[in-house]
């Protein structure tokens, strides 16, 4: 297998499916350390892979436009293109560029039908981080597909020692209420919370409501960048969430997570990778899954797969 050279890696979004790259990044310079790999995403995800050691430049789709990037590439003379994106903007950046490419499939026809019809016909369940790896297989037949956590750079913090707990999700039936949330937080008043979201209204409210009279509990919702957001997750004991980007980042940087899914399933690939992380589900719903990326309310009206899961911390303390 020959040194690549230069590498371009086209994923522009999500948080979560970009860290999901980080693995195939650093397996490819295990393989090839002379190698040179770039990266385009969105302007709001510079910072996440700026982190990354291991990737030498990057470009933004958003500053740039796909003209630009078109140009960036052609300029670029990259020996290979890899598309984990694979929709119609990573297409047109790609399309007619002399680099040989290789792209991420998708295959969605088997979420469709265990979301719609309940019918299960994933004989293996590979995850998402893997997947990528697989994409590059016939490219790099020597390449590992074992999950490893990333190289970035993290600031030092001097606290340590309390449970990071992220609450939020993007859609409702990823969410775990935050009624549930504060019963952990009052159950466990000799342990150190932080709490961190994103910066929107609902958001903070949720920060606030579970912060609110537990002195316990500090509340830096919307008051953290991606930086900051990895400084506090490697100085934590360990983190909770929901099935959302801080899991895998999270396990990136090689931090035991408690992960709750509602209405998403291991099925679609976005499940922890650590051994020592745990999943919290309620697997005796027939209704699971309801939706691949989750909904903004309870098709069914009683949210079960939320409001029947209680967790016990005592059993993740050791």
């Amino acid at each position: 297998m020959k040194n690549p050279g230069k590498i371009l890696i086209i994923r522009l979004s999500s948080f979560g499916d970009i860290i999901l790259t980080f693995p195939l990044i650093k397996h490819i310079k295990e393989l090839f350390p002379e190698s040179r790999i770039d990266y385009i995403t969105k302007d709001e995800y510079t910072q996440l892979v700026s982190a990354n050691k291991n990737i030498d430049t990057f470009f933004t789709f958003g500053k740039n436009s796909i003209k630009d990037l078109r140009k960036i590439i052609k300029s670029g003379n990259y020996e290979l293109i890899i598309d984990l994106h694979n929709n119609i903007r990573s297409i047109l950046l790609r399309l007619f560029q002399s680099a040989k490419t290789v792209r991420y499939k998708k295959r969605n026809l088997k979420k469709f039908l265990l979301v719609l019809f309940k019918i299960n016909l994933f004989k293996e369940i590979i995850p998402v981080y893997k997947k990528y790896i697989l994409t590059t297989k016939k490219i790099f037949s020597e390449i590992s597909t074992d999950f490893v956590t990333a190289d970035v750079k993290i600031a030092e913090r001097a606290e340590s020692g309390y449970i990071l707990i992220c609450p939020t999700s993007k859609h409702f039936t990823k969410t775990y209420p935050k009624e549930k949330f504060r019963e952990i937080v009052i159950k466990n008043k000799n342990q150190q919370f932080y709490l961190v979201s994103g910066n929107t209204q609902n958001e903070r409210e949720i920060c606030s409501f579970i912060a609110d009279g537990n002195p316990n509990v500090k509340n830096l919702s919307g008051e953290t960048d991606f930086n900051i957001l990895m400084s506090l997750i490697k100085n934590s004991k360990f983190v909770i969430c929901n099935d959302s980007g801080i899991l895998h980042l999270s396990e990136s940087i090689g931090k035991k997570v408690i992960a709750i899914f509602g209405s998403t399933v291991r099925e679609f690939g976005f499940y922890p990778q650590l051994k020592e992380s745990v999943v919290i589900e309620n697997q005796n719903l027939y209704c699971r899954p309801c939706s691949r990326a989750g909904l903004e309310s309870c098709p069914k009206g009683h949210f079960k797969c939320m409001n029947e899961l209680n967790i016990n911390l005592s059993e993740y303390l050791s």
